[in-house]
C-alpha cells in the first residue's frame, strides 16, 4: 500500500512538473485575438513597417520569444504595423489586421517600435516604448512586461476591494491608491466615483488625486512657501506630487530672488525632494540643484542687480570682519548704475542671534546721497559674524552696482 502510494505521488509530481507555463499567444488579426482573449487582455507589438526595418525586426523578436510570452500571462499578441506615409493600400493592409479595433489614442506621445497594453475590453492602460525598450535586452523587456501586467493586476484588486467595503473612507482611499499605481494609466472614471462618493471632496481624495502645483498670480513668498509646506505635510498626496511641487517653487524662487536670496529656500526644498524620494529624476538632480543654483553671499561683494532680490527677503553675508566689541561703521558706496539701494533692515548677527540693528529706511542713490553709513555698536565678542541685509528695491529698480566696507571707529 505504502510503495503504490509513493508511486501515485511521484506520478502527481511529474504530472505537475510536465504541466506547460501560462503563455501568450500570437494572433494574426485582433479580431482573432478577440476570439480567444483573456483577463489579461492584448499587447499590440506596433512596429514602423517599411520605415525602420530594425524597430519591425524587434518587434517580431519579442512577439515570438518564449520569456516574454511568459511574462504577459494568457495575453493576446497582435503586430500591428504602422505606415509613415498613409494610402488606400496601407490603409486597408492595417484594416485587415486591425479591425475596428484602431491605433492607441495618443500615438502623438508614443515613439515606435512600441508595446501597447490593453485590457480584455480593449481599453488601453500601459505603454512600453523609447529607451526602455530600446535599450533593454529581451529578458530585461520581459520582465518590464510582466511589471506591466502586475501593475494592472494591483490596480484592479485594489478597486475589487474597494467595491466590497461599506466603509466610505476605506473605499475611497483604495480608489486613490488604485489610481496612483505606478506603470498603468488612471482609469478616467475614477475621478467622477471620487466625486459621487464625496461631492464637496471633504476628504481631500478627488483634490490629491486632482492635484497640481502652480505659481499663483500676485502670491507673496510667505504666500507660497506656506502653501508649499502644506502640500509637504499632506498625507493624501503621493511623493512624486510632492516632487513636483518642490521643484516648480524651486524655479520660482530662484527666477524672484536669485541664487543667493533664494539659497536658504532653495536648499530646503531641494532637501525635502530628495528624502521624498532619493531614487527618482527629481531626488537625483536636488544635489545638482544646490550646487548650482545655490551661492553664499559674501563679503567683499558688495551689490549689484544680481545679487538684490526682486521681493524684501533678509540676505545673509558671510565673512564680515567684526569680532571684537565696539562700534562698527557700515559703509555704502554707489558706484555705477540707474538705480541706488534702499535698505529697509540691517542686523549684525552671531549665527542666528542678532547682537546690534539699524531699522530704520537707508537710501544710497543719485539723488539721496551716493556714500552713507550706518553705525552698529557690538557689546560682546561674536563667533560667527553674518550681516542681514534686507534690500527694499522695487523688481524694476535693481540697475545698481556698489560697494560695501565694513570698518572700526
Amino acid at each position: 500500500m505504502k510503495k503504490t502510494f509513493s508511486l501515485m505521488l511521484a506520478g502527481m509530481m511529474l504530472a505537475t512538473v510536465s504541466l506547460p507555463v501560462q503563455a501568450a499567444q500570437l494572433f494574426p488579426t485582433v479580431e482573432a485575438a478577440k476570439a480567444k482573449v483573456t483577463d489579461d487582455g492584448y499587447i499590440l507589438f506596433i512596429y514602423p513597417k517599411g520605415w525602420d526595418k530594425y524597430g519591425e525586426k524587434l518587434c517580431k523578436k519579442l512577439a515570438a520569444d518564449k520569456e516574454v510570452k511568459e511574462a504577459a500571462g494568457s495575453a493576446a499578441f497582435v503586430l500591428a504595423p504602422i505606415y509613415q506615409n498613409r494610402t488606400e493600400k496601407t490603409n486597408a493592409e492595417a484594416r485587415k489586421i486591425m479591425g475596428n479595433f484602431g491605433y492607441p489614442h495618443d500615438m502623438s506621445d508614443i515613439s515606435y517600435p512600441a508595446l501597447i497594453f490593453y485590457d480584455k475590453n480593449g481599453n488601453q492602460y500601459a505603454t512600453l516604448h523609447g529607451e526602455a525598450l530600446m535599450t533593454s535586452s529581451v529578458p530585461e523587456v520581459a520582465k518590464l512586461v510582466k511589471s506591466r501586467m502586475a501593475a494592472k493586476k494591483k490596480q484592479q484588486a485594489l478597486l475589487d476591494e474597494s467595491g466590497k467595503t461599506g466603509d466610505l473612507s476605506k473605499k475611497m482611499k483604495l480608489i486613490l491608491q488604485a489610481a496612483r499605481v505606478e506603470h498603468v494609466s488612471t482609469p478616467g472614471y475614477l475621478r467622477d466615483t471620487l466625486k459621487s462618493l464625496d461631492p464637496s471632496d471633504s476628504q481631500g481624495m478627488l483634490g490629491a488625486l486632482n492635484f497640481g502645483f502652480g505659481i499663483k498670480k500676485d502670491e507673496s513668498l510667505d504666500e507660497l512657501t506656506k502653501r508649499l509646506d502644506g502640500v509637504l505635510e499632506n498625507p493624501l498626496l503621493a511623493p512624486w506630487q510632492k516632487q513636483r511641487a518642490c521643484a516648480t517653487a524651486i524655479g520660482h524662487i530662484r527666477r524672484s530672488l536669485g541664487t543667493m536670496a533664494g539659497g536658504p529656500l532653495i536648499t530646503k526644498y531641494a532637501k525635502a525632494m530628495r528624502k521624498l524620494d532619493p531614487d527618482s529624476p527629481l531626488g537625483v538632480s536636488a544635489p545638482v540643484v544646490m550646487r548650482d543654483w545655490v551661492k553664499q553671499y559674501r563679503y567683499g561683494q558688495g551689490w549689484s542687480d544680481q545679487i538684490i532680490p526682486s521681493v524684501p527677503v533678509p540676505m545673509r553675508m558671510l565673512d564680515v570682519p567684526v569680532k571684537n566689541p565696539g562700534t562698527y561703521n557700515v559703509n555704502f558706496k554707489l558706484v555705477t548704475g540707474r538705480d541706488g539701494i534702499i535698505i529697509k533692515q540691517l542686523r549684525l548677527l552671531d549665527d542666528d542671534i542678532c547682537v546690534a540693528s539699524h531699522d530704520e529706511t537707508l537710501e544710497v542713490s543719485w539723488s539721496a546721497g551716493t556714500r552713507k553709513s550706518i553705525a552698529l555698536t557690538v557689546k560682546k565678542a561674536v563667533k560667527k559674524p553674518v550681516l542681514e541685509i534686507t534690500y527694499a528695491n522695487d523688481p524694476g529698480k535693481r540697475s545698481t552696482w556698489g560697494e560695501i566696507t565694513i570698518t572700526p571707529q
